[in-house]
């Protein structure tokens, strides 16, 4: 008695045709990628007073090059609205930098704060967008 092979996958064949011509993307990594957790440098020298209620876990910053700054050519300001609250430090900066010349999109979550005297210490999770 011959017996029959049975395919354990069902191939729906509208589906199978719709990726085929391209009509249908499938994201394998739909999540954005963690690719830093830092402090945030030079926020000694911002007044963030008035802005640090709203710094909340649930909020992006906004990361922008920096390109001619005077003091890093690899420089990223960190935003939130339109207040640059500080940098990624310089020795972690380049290889976001490069990426961002390159056209990589990235943008940062606030992880935790606290303020030491009048220094706001903020840790931060930047990422990749996917």
């Amino acid at each position: 008695m011959e017996e029959q092979s049975q395919s354990l996958i069902k191939v729906n064949s509208s589906l199978l045709a719709a990726l085929s011509k391209g009509s249908i993307s499938i994201n394998v990594m739909p999540k954005d990628i963690l690719v830093l957790e830092c402090l945030v440098a030079g926020t000694s020298f911002r007044k963030l007073k008035d802005v640090e209620p709203s710094l909340l876990a649930e909020v992006k910053l906004e990361l922008k090059r920096e390109p001619d700054n005077e003091y890093d050519e690899f420089a990223i300001a960190l935003y939130f609205e339109k207040n640059k609250i500080g940098y990624i430090p310089k020795d972690k900066n380049e290889v976001i930098a490069r990426l961002s010349d390159a056209g990589k999109a990235f943008y940062a979550s606030i992880k935790a704060k606290e303020w030491e005297g009048n220094w706001l210490k903020i840790e931060v999770k930047v990422y990749l967008k996917d």
